[in-house]
């Protein structure tokens, strides 16, 4: 293994152990969620109310902001530039402000507009429909929230810290639950709300002690003329178009969704959230870590070193996701009965919400992948590229979306998400092949094949030993329930592993040298840097 990609590994690490907890936290704010509403018309309004803001924080925030930032980031910092670096990132911040205020005030006063548009079904029911206003506009502000952190984010990976960023969106959910626990009995579903705002401004504050201890230099600067500011404008825009393109899928699907029965959208949510989880531990850890480091190699020209960085990123994201997505697919009704089912969560909503998950988790491994695709043109600053396919894909999905809801209802919306996020990773890699020849060696594609392979094996004992459970116990305990998921799945773990082995895969047979070194070394660098 290279430095570099030992580097990688160490940043991925502790960018998997931060984002792991953020996934508990938030896989414990839908417990609480469905505890408290369960699957009913104040979730459905809810979900539809923070999804708007939630769509734009993604394009501006989290998205377009630091495929372009980072780069141009950690390009000044590859050439020991660092008052350069520092006196871009302070125009960029001071832009950003400007931008997010203005965008929450129009926001606010549009929101009759705007849940009018994605929430078209809402209109014959006013009461859910007058709901879903009210908690758009409290829950707007979260945006300027969510784009500042995003950009304390982004300084703080370039600089080499990743468990403070990561750790951060934990906040947001440990917001939710506190408000969902002491405050429902007052506000009922504005608890919620209220909680989300709260999370956000921890988000944000977390952030400076790390920036003041990496001696961030901070200017008040206004200049739109300014070089680099333009070209951030150049690579920001039509990565923001792009993701905004990508986020009509979202926004479709729960157009469409909002004409079903009640608790469609909410058992959407509930199994899109379930997906998310292996796909933000380490598609989104991967590609957070592996963004700046692939960036100063294309500054730097080591094409070659870029080139092995992305492998070992893709081996490395294969080796965790495959057994994530075998186990949420062969053991997603249990999965979703152990977490979801309890207080007004119904053994209907159960079977609503795992059908939704399985035809999502159809599509994981192509969702992970494309993200370090997508990453990699980023960081060759080709924002132009994954646009172009991007509204390709977005097209696919809008079409299946309208054939498959009549046949699958609510999981037809979901199997298309998967169906177009195939396509989508295809084509691109297609063309990333093109643009960086053999990035895509015989050696990655033969660990693919094997990988899956390796996989069938284990959805096999998964599956069997989930049934076997149910044959052999009543599971309407939550302790055997645990154990059902428990040991279907680390059996299943077990034999992916050995069967990985008798593949000949060499990953697999150093997984647990790699692992250890992750864990020795993830904790010294969170001392060194946060």
């Amino acid at each position: 293994m290279t430095d570099s990609n030992v580097k990688v590994a160490r940043y991925t690490g502790i960018v998997m152990a931060a984002t792991l907890i953020c996934r508990f936290f938030g896989l414990g704010r839908e417990i609480v969620i469905s505890n408290q509403f369960g699957a009913s018309f104040e979730t459905d309004a809810f979900f539809m109310a923070f999804m708007i803001p939630n769509l734009l924080r993604s394009v501006i925030g989290e998205g377009a902001l630091n495929t372009a930032f980072v780069p141009m980031f950690s390009g000044y910092l590859a050439h020991q530039d660092k008052e350069k670096a520092d006196a871009f990132a302070s125009k960029v911040l001071n832009l950003l402000i400007i931008a997010v205020l203005i965008i929450i005030s129009l926001g606010i006063w549009s929101a009759p507009y705007l849940v009018n548009m994605m929430a078209v079904g809402f209109r014959q029911f006013p009461e859910k429909y007058l709901l879903t206003v009210n908690l758009t506009k409290i829950m707007f502000p979260y945006i300027g929230f969510a784009a500042l952190a995003a950009l304390f984010m982004g300084i703080l990976n370039s600089y080499g810290v990743f468990f403070i960023p990561a750790l951060a969106p934990a906040l947001l959910n440990m917001g939710i639950i506190i408000f969902a626990f002491f405050y429902t009995a007052r506000f009922g579903i504005y608890s919620l709300a209220i909680g989300v705002l709260a999370g956000g401004l921890a988000q944000v504050l977390i952030h400076i002690p790390s920036l003041i201890k990496k001696h961030f230099n901070y200017k008040i600067t206004f200049n739109i003329y300014d070089p680099d500011v333009s070209s951030f404008f150049q690579l920001l825009i039509p990565a923001a178009i792009g993701l905004a393109i990508d986020k009509i899928n979202f926004v479709v699907d729960r157009i469409i969704a909002s004409f079903l029965t009640h608790g469609s959208i909410s058992a959407l949510y509930y199994a899109n959230r379930l997906m998310q989880f292996p796909l933000g531990v380490f598609g989104i850890a991967l590609t957070i870590a592996i963004l700046p480091t692939l960036s100063k190699y294309v500054a730097k020209g080591q094409i070659e070193d870029m080139k092995s960085s992305f492998s070992f990123g893709f081996k490395l994201l294969s080796f965790f996701i495959w057994p994530c997505m075998v186990g949420l697919i062969t053991l997603s009704y249990p999965i979703v009965r152990l977490f979801y089912e309890h207080g007004l969560f119904s053994a209907q909503d159960t079977s609503t919400t795992e059908v939704a998950l399985v035809c999502y988790t159809v599509g994981l491994f192509a969702i992970s992948i494309l993200r370090l695709i997508i990453s990699t043109f980023y960081a060759l600053k080709d924002t132009k590229t994954p646009l172009r396919i991007g509204i390709l894909a977005v097209t696919v999905n809008i079409i299946l979306d309208l054939i498959l809801v009549r046949y699958l209802a609510h999981a037809g919306i979901a199997l298309a998400t998967s169906i177009s996020a195939i396509l989508h990773f295809i084509i691109l890699g297609i063309y990333l092949e093109k643009r960086v020849s053999g990035i895509f060696s015989r050696e990655l594609l033969l660990f693919s094949w094997k990988s899956i392979l390796a996989s069938i094996f284990m959805a096999l004992t998964c599956w069997g030993c989930a049934y076997y459970f149910g044959l052999r116990f009543d599971l309407h305990s939550k302790v055997l329930q645990l154990a059902q998921v428990l040991i279907s799945g680390l059996l299943g773990i077990l034999v992916y592993y050995i069967s990985g082995i008798m593949l000949g895969i060499t990953e697999f047979s150093n997984a647990k040298r790699f692992i250890k070194m992750i864990v020795n070394r993830e904790i010294r660098e969170i001392k060194e840097n946060d």
